[in-house]
């Protein structure tokens, strides 16, 4: 899992951010000029056609010098999403809030205890819009307009008959914006996870990951986290995930590993377990006075 989304009454936030003694924290800008400029490209897309009502987007952050949006919440308003609850629910655009935990699943970041601390509070609480399903493998094909054809037919299954499919390239990824909805996908993105991670986050990755992709679903869930795991919801989205890395030609006959998905659920379902989601991707930094040392 890397990022989860949930829709919320603004007025019903505010009382349980209070109540986790988070309200206070909420900045309007973040001090990472990286991750302002990244939300700001990210979330563009979240913008409903109201243009009246302006996308608003404030941070939580759940620890000291975050360089990316793990242990970060973000409090979205005017989004999409929103405004869908607002219509469906006869409610004001600024009634519903959306409440972003990304980030979860970042192999070169550690995820804090206090994260998944808050999150497992508001799974416990609320329900979930929408879950992204992540598999990270190797493939030494480029995610770009030359492999577009091979990604049209990998996600051909979940396009809607007779409905031109509407892929789109960024940067180094990759996006179907229009899933069928009968399948409960909204969104599909094959990215260069490498490339991401070193040309664009600067960090310094090992360079035995170099083909390092990711395919990333969203499902759109809509009940509560903890019965959704419990009928067998994540279960759907593995297997789509297997059938179209497989379709890409990225995956063996044994299917997707879902350890890392298992480790997850045990960890919310339990906090006291000696479970650690700890950075292992990167390359251990070497301290310059003495090149020996690892610091």
């Amino acid at each position: 899992m890397d990022s989860i989304r949930i829709c919320v009454a603004t007025e019903s936030l505010n009382i349980f951010l209070k109540k986790l003694g988070l309200f206070h924290k909420k900045r309007k800008t973040t001090r990472n000029k990286q991750i302002d400029f990244y939300v700001k490209q990210k979330f563009k897309n979240y913008q409903s056609d109201n243009e009246k009502h302006k996308l608003d987007i404030k941070y939580i952050n759940l620890k000291r010098g975050v360089k990316s949006l793990s242990n970060t919440i973000l409090i979205i308003k005017n989004s999409k999403t929103c405004h869908e609850y607002s219509k469906n629910n006869k409610k004001s655009y600024a009634y519903f809030t959306e409440v972003v935990f990304a980030g979860l699943h970042q192999p070169s970041k550690d995820i804090e205890p206090l994260t998944l601390k808050i999150l497992k509070a508001f799974l416990k609480r609320y329900k979930v819009h929408s879950i992204d399903l992540a598999v990270d493998f190797d493939w030494e094909r480029s995610v770009n307009n030359t492999n577009r054809p091979l990604f049209q037919e990998a996600t051909k299954p979940y396009q809607t008959e007779g409905i031109k499919p509407n892929i789109r390239n960024e940067g180094s990824g990759m996006y179907l914006n229009n899933p069928n909805p009968d399948t409960g996908l909204l969104k599909i993105l094959l990215y260069d996870k490498y490339k991401k991670q070193t040309e664009y986050h600067k960090e310094a990755i090992k360079e035995e990951l170099k083909n390092w992709k990711r395919l990333e679903i969203t499902i759109k869930t809509k009940t509560r986290f903890f019965d959704w795991i419990e009928k067998d919801g994540a279960n759907a989205g593995i297997d789509i995930i297997n059938d179209i890395t497989q379709r890409l030609g990225a995956r063996g006959v044994m299917g997707v590993s879902v350890e890392m998905l298992s480790l997850q659920i045990q960890k919310l379902k339990d906090l006291r377990r000696s479970i650690r989601f700890k950075a292992w991707a990167k390359e251990e930094a070497i301290n310059k006075k003495n090149p020996k040392m690892r610091v």
